[in-house]
């Protein structure tokens, strides 16, 4: 099971069509449970994006919880 996450959080992208690598939450906005909608406002660190985008916790995991 994933950890929550919540504002403050740095997180790693694990969409593999996508190519930001590592970001902070910004913001939480959780949709009900049939709500479509993607709860995170990150704010990434790469230049060649957009400065920040709304995900999904299935495209996020905490980065602390990358390390192998």
């Amino acid at each position: 099971m994933k950890a929550r996450l919540k504002v403050g959080d740095l997180v790693k992208n694990t969409h593999a069509l996508d190519r930001r690598d590592v970001g902070l939450i910004v913001k939480v906005d959780q949709p009900s449970v049939d709500d479509w909608r993607c709860g995170y406002l990150v704010r990434w660190c790469d230049k060649n994006i957009p400065e920040e985008t709304w995900n999904s916790d299935r495209w996020l995991e905490k980065a602390d919880e990358c390390r192998r």
